[in-house]
């Protein structure tokens, strides 16, 4: 236990206190871009339709935040701790891998759970978004379990050899899902054939489900099966992925 509180307290410093790629553009840029369309950019003077707005959209930047930390910060993470041996030197000490994942994984979910808490506190502040305990906790699990797929492809991309080369596919994967999946305006807007493209996303499944939780609509099965198919697909991936790499002896590292 103690291994493990050891390696929590480092794992927290580097991913969240000193990790300023987190605290700008998984929390600050959200939160901005949320100030702007529903402070700034007001497209309506109608107080329902504008409560509705602001509902829908705070969920959206949620997932946002969250495909953010999935792929520009977790993934980052993950690629540079195996390429700069210190995968091995974990497992060559008597700290092993097993308190490493364990701590990666507790603050993946922890990151998660602050934009939700930030998110939802600047709704609340600045838009007065009202939402009872029960529909904060739904949104809360629902961000749980909704962020597994995006995790899992976070943890695919890692496997990239050259940061740079991350740092591209994650730009090049962040910004277009956002966006087509109707995270940073009404997914109504686009071209029927990029609704068609982002509706099956799992960003698209995540943020229907948060829409209904916070407006009080019966909950789609369709999200959840899709959320579910995206998770068994992005698992098949990396687990392939991490077994190919064993072949090759990239990441000899996860062998006990």
């Amino acid at each position: 236990m103690k291994k493990l509180t050891t390696q929590l307290r480092f794992d927290g410093r580097r991913l969240v206190l000193r990790n300023t790629s987190f605290i700008f553009f998984s929390l600050l840029m959200p939160v901005m871009f949320y100030i702007l369309f529903t402070k700034v950019m007001v497209v309506t003077n109608n107080s329902a339709e504008m409560r509705i707005f602001s509902l829908n959209y705070m969920g959206s930047m949620i997932v946002y935040s969250i495909l953010i930390t999935s792929l520009m910060n977790i993934a980052t993470f993950l690629m540079r701790d195996r390429e700069q041996g210190f995968l091995m030197f974990l497992k060559m000490s008597d700290r092993g891998l097993f308190d490493y994942y364990i701590s990666m994984g507790l603050w993946s979910v922890t990151m998660s759970m602050i934009s939700v808490v930030i998110l939802g506190g600047v709704a609340v502040l600045v838009n007065g978004v009202s939402l009872g305990l029960t529909q904060w906790g739904a949104l809360g699990l629902m961000v749980l379990i909704g962020q597994l797929p995006l995790l899992l492809l976070g943890m695919a991309l890692s496997f990239i050899k050259r940061q740079e080369t991350l740092g591209v596919v994650c730009n090049l994967i962040t910004f277009p899902a956002a966006i087509v999946s109707g995270l940073w305006w009404p997914i109504g807007l686009l071209p029927k054939w990029l609704q068609v493209i982002g509706e099956k996303l799992p960003t698209y499944f995540l943020n229907d489900v948060i829409s209904s939780i916070t407006n009080h609509a019966k909950l789609k099965l369709v999200d959840f099966v899709g959320i579910g198919i995206w998770t068994i697909i992005l698992l098949a991936v990396t687990l392939l992925i991490i077994k190919i790499s064993q072949r090759r002896g990239i990441f000899a590292d996860v062998q006990a």
